[in-house]
């Protein structure tokens, strides 16, 4: 029996068909710009009829970028998905389609949760790379004389429907948050690099100041946390700080309906400053609704609807070992290339113990601190702190052993005190941030409460710059960020420190990634010497050729540790 669709459905189909070839028939423009139009209506039309206000936001009015699909669709005021439109007779099939520009647009929109892909008579849905059932075909053509596109079987309404409704599915554990954050998280950070690109080009040109609002922002972000970070660096640090503080939002039970990203960041900061207006900093002049500020908005509004879905409760209580695997899986999803490249494996926990129960014991039995790591007094100091797995482990060591001796209630006491004597240094936002949701989690656990002043002295910095630097004049807005570092800076060059341990990332022949152990640095206590680095004092007359072994991210620190 043949398929008879709805009388209004075939009129849209037939329309969207006929005015698409009249637009073709003019020669003037691309192929495909001229299917935007009429493909627009027929969107709007079957949302329509199935009771919902579609609006298709065209590319041209969010950013110039190569790789950008052509309309970003929102359903009753959020994204629910993206159309990208190609030249008549290209085809759906987007892994197939040949051409360097065809394959670099496929690799990034491959990332995108909900997508079509269609040439006006042939229709595809992705989901994150992955093809949602049969290409379908209308029949028809778009040439002169080939009659109307008609529908002809009952899949055409059903994928545009399915489009329409898309929503994050809930996420409720470790490996599907991954999936739908990992691959979110990687577009984002494709866009700032292209991004910096594009002002970088308008700047040779002689563009105005106010084109180069995102350059000035890396610029005055690498001052504060990353002073060697090229641009690279840069937008993953971008696109991990934003990932990881909406993570974070929902790890404290803060829902996004109805929300922003500078209200979800004053929400966050009251427990966490750091990462609260990390996120408002990032995300305030480039998250709005117009293209001059906003060259991001629909790729922001998309993290923020895919990880509003989390359900933490749900990913916390799937498995015991949540927080120790999360970054390392979602690294591995992300980039596996820099997670080989920065070595970020977790450091399993039968290392870590033992390696915690023997300083402590040390402390105790040849420096007479009978409470060991638990004593006053005595600093800590994980210069590579990753998730935060060497500063559990002293906490809960501690807490144990004070609770077999003498209760609870003194135990709480105790690793209560020692919390602003764990500092933890961390490079990469997205560990700080599990760094940070294991310990609260582990202190709610032991019955301890923290005041925001009390709170652990965990960082975003890294170990081996300058402590001596003088920051320059920065906007008030970034005064809680460089806070944040000048007190990590406070502690690197002024504070004692009894005890440092962890597992610094093992990279041999990393020649120039020392930096201030490695290079040295204009503002120092050593001021400005034919060799200012602290690498000076290890090096000997005639171990020329062997020098290169100083030159491995462990030894870098081993370095600074002793100086």
């Amino acid at each position: 029996m043949s398929y008879e669709p709805p009388d209004w459905l075939a009129k849209a189909v037939g329309s969207f068909g006929r005015a698409a070839r009249e637009q073709l028939g003019t020669g003037a423009g691309e192929p495909e710009e001229a299917l935007r139009g009429p493909l627009v209506a027929l969107v709007k039309e079957v949302g329509s009829r199935h009771g919902l206000q579609v609006v298709p936001v065209g590319e041209a009015m969010l950013s110039d970028l190569q790789v950008r699909p052509d309309y970003a669709v929102q359903v009753d005021g959020a994204i629910c998905g993206y159309i990208e439109i190609k030249k008549p007779g290209l085809g759906a099939d987007a892994p197939a389609l040949t051409g360097r520009n065809n394959r670099r647009q496929w690799e990034r929109l491959s990332n995108l949760p909900n997508l079509i892909y269609t040439d006006g008579t042939r229709w595809a849905r992705y989901e994150t790379g992955v093809r949602k059932d049969e290409i379908i075909s209308l029949e028809g053509g778009l040439t002169e004389g080939s009659g109307d596109l008609r529908v002809t079987g009952p899949d055409f309404e059903q994928l545009l429907v399915t489009f329409l409704g898309w929503a994050p599915t809930p996420i409720r554990n470790v490996d599907a948050l991954v999936r739908a954050v990992a691959p979110a998280c990687r577009l984002l950070r494709d866009e700032v690099a292209e991004q910096l690109g594009r002002e970088q080009l308008l700047a040779k040109t002689g563009s105005e100041a106010n084109k180069q609002l995102f350059s000035e922002l890396a610029t005055d972000w690498r001052w504060l946390l990353f002073p060697t970070a090229d641009d690279a660096e840069f937008a993953d640090g971008y696109a991990q700080t934003v990932t990881f503080g909406l993570l974070y939002a929902r790890s404290r039970g803060i829902a996004f309906e109805g929300r922003g990203y500078h209200e979800i960041g004053d929400l966050i900061a009251v427990g966490n400053t750091l990462m609260g207006r990390a996120l408002q900093v990032l995300t305030d002049q480039f998250g709005g609704s117009s293209a001059e500020v906003g060259p991001f908005r629909v790729t922001l509004d998309t993290l923020l609807r895919v990880i509003g879905a989390v359900d933490w409760e749900r990913v916390r209580s799937s498995r015991r070992d949540t927080y120790l695997y999360l970054y390392e899986h979602f690294l591995a999803e992300y980039d596996p290339v820099k997670r080989q490249e920065s070595g970020v494996y977790y450091t399993p926990v039968e290392l870590v113990e033992p390696m915690v129960r023997l300083t402590d014991d040390a402390l105790r039995t040849r420096l007479g601190l009978i409470r060991g790591l638990g004593t006053d007094g005595v600093r800590v100091v994980d210069p590579a702190a990753g998730t935060g797995t060497f500063l559990l482990r002293i906490l809960d060591t501690v807490f144990e052993r004070v609770n077999r001796c003498d209760g609870t209630g003194e135990a709480r006491e105790v690793i209560s005190s020692m919390a602003g004597r764990l500092v933890g240094f961390e490079l990469q936002m997205g560990p700080y941030a599990v760094s940070e949701l294991r310990l609260t989690d582990l202190l709610a656990y032991r019955g301890v409460e923290l005041a925001a002043a009390d709170r652990m002295p965990l960082h975003v910095t890294n170990t081996l710059d300058d402590p001596f630097r003088v920051q320059p004049p920065l906007a008030s807005f970034l005064k809680p960020i460089s806070d944040s570092t000048r007190r990590a800076d406070q502690i690197k060059a002024e504070l004692p420190v009894t005890v440092v341990i962890g597992n610094p990332p093992y990279r041999e022949r990393a020649n120039g990634d020392g930096s201030w152990v490695e290079l040295g640095g204009f503002y120092g206590r050593r001021g400005r010497t034919e060799d200012p680095s602290l690498m000076s004092d290890f090096r000997l007359p005639g171990n020329g050729r062997n020098e290169y072994k100083l030159k491995n991210m462990e030894a870098y620190s081993a370095i600074l540790i002793d100086d």
